[in-house]
């Protein structure tokens, strides 16, 4: 059993309640106040609740970290973000398919696809490499 120190401030009544109960140390006492008694056995039940509260706890954090991995809870800046992304992309596979992407020197023009889209020149800039790769 791990052992852990911790320090309260009690009412002299209570510390005389602890102190009249039989046990070697103050643990033992209030386990005997508590009903749990000061045998080995007793130690490792309250040894295995605790490990039960753990495994809980880890159990939860993991299913907490699970559940910001999900795509379905992104943020709003997120949400925004991929929202723009695929107006680019989609206004881009449009143009595509009627083969009017206007080029400036090989690659597609970024203010003429702010004219022909109405989408700003930044939300363009940011994803037309992306777009490009596909």
């Amino acid at each position: 059993m791990k052992t852990v120190q911790c320090t309260f401030r009690l009412p002299v009544e209570v510390v005389d309640l602890i102190e009249k109960q039989a046990g070697k140390t103050r643990t033992d006492k209030l386990l005997n106040l508590l009903g749990y008694g000061c045998n080995q056995t007793d130690y490792s039940a309250i040894e295995k609740r605790m490990e039960d509260v753990e495994s809980r706890l880890s159990a939860l954090e993991n299913t907490k970290k699970l559940n910001t991995k999900d795509e379905n809870h992104r943020s709003p800046n997120q949400q925004r973000a991929l929202e723009a992304k695929e107006r680019v992309f989609s206004a881009l596979d449009d143009l595509k398919s009627r083969g009017a992407i206007p080029l400036y020197r090989g690659k597609p023009s970024i203010t003429k696809l702010k004219e022909a889209t109405g989408i700003d020149r930044g939300t363009i800039s940011k994803y037309i490499n992306e777009w490009l790769e596909m």
